[in-house]
């Protein structure tokens, strides 16, 4: 049976395909004169053994409800634009592809084509495109032994979306999604995708799940992707094994406006000696990079371990994504971001359980202009030598309503600015609440760094004229970045009475006076049985009595505040809660009769209030309204190896390629 549809002054056939119908095998009808561009092949149940070649502009579609088997010696279906004809245009639409061992599910090689709804198993490679305007969608492509989709674009968008997959097992090389380019390429939208189960446990074997571009090409040099406009959007990468090296994302490109936002990136281990970047992008464009909403976990090995490093050229945005459970490498870092040009904003990041047996950091922000770290949440890295926070910004430097929790040991915050503020911060449980940068803190001295090009000019007395300048240049430049001016007023540190030894200014200038001090308060402090008094504690007044109430918004949010009473409940005789920007609130219930309850608030520093509660409501009727309030009450008080950690991520991401 032939159907036609019209459309205009075109008319369009449908074939149909299967036993008993007009053809028995696609390629037939793909052949037959009377088959023309923008016809119709449906396909009905069956199982084809045959490599079909699409050289018209074909919709090829199995029929609906039908479940078509395609069983390919090489190439399940090849769509091409050659001396044949041309297939640019098609679509396959719903087949379930079995391919050989070497074998290629669907191979494009023209422009304008989708394929979407197919079933694609075994074989070496998934889907291959090489050619413009190309759509992969809702596909699912397992247990090929080296890439799910391989991509070569020499022009127009690319889409990739809600396609699943899984179990490609490789020796040296798996790759999930890799793409480069060979042209300009308008739009690349890789979105909704899950990618899992993806091994290669060979010797020196690497996994790179996303990968667009290369951070090292086989001359040595980075092969960036000539995109301009860049979205990476709700994947899901899971499980992933490498003996050597696991990339969850790697994205090179000169994009011109960049959104990587809402992957969700967990379980990536890698054996002895082997590094994980779980996100990593390097977009040199000049428009704006943002990085947002991702979640990283689950990050497993011992040499080197990043959740997130972005390079940006633009202007760099990382805002609420959170990072945690790195694990056991000699250099592991949450998230590292860099400014090459212009501005970088960090905001609302939340990186927990870091550790390493070496050298941990959190968050490590960095910007050759401005710099701003705003309201980022950091708990729980530990190393031989940690740090929580590393800021560097060029030009001015803003950390503000951040919340920094140690084990007691490390450095809470590395400032490296000519002009950095840091107000407003939780910054608690470190042996350094604050530093300003040195380099003999952290590795060789300055003079040390430029030691081989004294020896060289000692050496070769006939180079000084080209190597004096360099060597001058950079020893100003290191004396300037030594030269940190820091303004840290207003910062909560744990304690009403911070010990002075617990900031170091370097050899610039570090003003932490006044900080924030911990007060509590009970409204109303006469309660009768039965009633309840609401507990607050709030760090808005400074040690020199100043209050910021009026900037709360500025302040830190996240963990904790412990509440306690000894006499009635504030749920249970202990409760914690969060901090709502320096401000928490508990509700003490007068439930177990009359008394004065001595109600504490705790933030490593312990502050008191009492609350009196009366037998009853009529024994509380000549109590003064004045009296039901009383005002704050306040009591007494009852780095090395970062620097060489972050040289090491940033040389970490040269990996080897294919």
């Amino acid at each position: 049976m032939i159907l036609f549809f019209s459309a205009s002054n075109a008319s369009a056939a449908q074939w149909e395909v299967g036993c008993d119908q007009v053809y028995t095998t696609i390629q037939s009808a793909i052949d037959n004169g009377n088959t023309l561009d923008d016809d119709v092949i449906n396909v009905h149940s069956g199982t084809y053994t045959e490599d079909v070649i699409v050289n018209k502009k074909l919709t090829i579609q199995v029929n609906s409800g039908d479940e078509v088997q395609l069983q390919a010696t090489n190439t399940g279906f090849t769509v091409v634009n050659d001396s044949t004809g041309d297939g640019s245009g098609s679509t396959i639409d719903g087949f379930n592809i079995t391919n050989s061992a070497s074998g290629t599910g669907i191979n494009i090689s023209a422009d304008n084509c989708t394929v979407k709804n197919n079933d694609i198993t075994g074989g070496a490679t998934g889907i291959t495109v090489n050619g413009a305007n190309s759509a992969l969608i809702d596909n699912i492509i397992t247990g090929q032994s080296e890439t799910g989709i391989l991509g070569n674009l020499t022009g127009g968008f690319f889409t990739v979306s809600g396609n699943n997959i899984s179990n490609i097992i490789g020796a040296g090389l798996a790759n999930g999604i890799t793409v480069s380019t060979n042209g300009s390429v308008t739009d690349f939208n890789i979105s909704g995708n899950t990618i899992s189960k993806i091994s290669a446990l060979g010797v020196n074997g690497s996994v790179f799940v996303i990968q667009l571009g290369k951070s090292k090409g086989a001359d040595g040099n980075p092969e960036m992707a000539n995109v301009s406009n860049l979205i990476v959007a709700n994947n899901i990468i899971t499980q992933i094994n490498a003996t050597s090296a696991v990339m969850g994302m790697e994205l090179i490109s000169n994009s011109i406006n960049a959104l990587i936002f809402d992957n969700a990136i967990s379980q990536l281990s890698a054996g002895t000696g082997g590094s994980i970047f779980a996100l990593e992008a390097a977009i040199i464009g000049n428009g704006t990079v943002l990085v947002s909403e991702n979640q990283i976990s689950h990050i497993d090995t011992d040499e080197q371990a990043v959740g997130i490093v972005t390079i940006a050229l633009g202007d760099l945005k990382l805002e609420k994504n959170l990072v945690s459970d790195i694990n056991k490498a000699k250099a592991s870092v949450g998230i590292l971001g860099l400014g090459l040009l212009n501005n970088a904003t960090f905001k609302n990041n939340s990186v927990y359980n870091v550790t390493s047996p070496s050298t941990a950091a959190g968050i490590v922000g960095v910007s050759l202009e401005n710099l701003k770290m705003l309201h980022n949440t950091v708990m729980g890295v530990t190393g031989a030598n940690d740090v929580s926070m590393v800021t560097a910004g060029f030009n001015t430097t803003l950390v503000e309503g951040n919340n920094l929790e140690g084990d007691g040991s490390g450095i809470g915050m590395v400032i490296c600015s000519p002009n950095g503020t840091i107000n407003y911060n939780r910054i608690v449980n470190y042996d350094y609440y604050i530093q300003n940068f040195l380099f003999s803190n952290f590795g060789p001295s300055i003079d040390e760094m430029l030691k081989p090009i004294d020896d060289a000019i000692k050496k070769h007395p006939e180079l000084e004229p080209i190597l004096k300048p360099i060597r001058d240049d950079l020893d100003k430049m290191f004396h300037q970045l030594e030269n940190s001016n820091t303004t840290a007023t207003y910062n909560w540190y744990g304690t009403n009475s911070p010990s002075d030894g617990k900031f170091f200014k370097g050899n610039g200038t570090l003003n932490y006076t006044p900080w924030l001090i911990l007060n509590i308060n009970a409204s109303p402090s006469t309660i009768n049985a039965g009633e309840t008094s609401t507990i607050t504690a709030d760090v808005y007044h400074d040690s020199e009595g100043g209050d910021h109430s009026t900037d709360a918004a500025m302040f830190f949010s996240g963990p904790q505040v412990t509440f306690t009473t000894d006499l009635g409940n504030l749920g249970s005789k202990s409760v914690v809660t969060s901090w709502i920007n320096g401000f928490a609130t508990a509700i003490l219930r007068a439930d177990e009769g009359p008394g004065v309850a001595t109600v504490t608030a705790a933030d490593y520093q312990i502050v008191q209030t009492a609350v009196t509660i009366l037998g009853s409501q009529e024994s509380s009727t000549s109590v003064n309204a004045a009296t039901n309030t009383i005002g704050m009450q306040e009591t007494g008080t009852p780095l090395n190896m970062i620097l060489l950690a972050v040289f090491i991520v940033f040389s970490g991401m040269v990996l080897k390629r294919q």
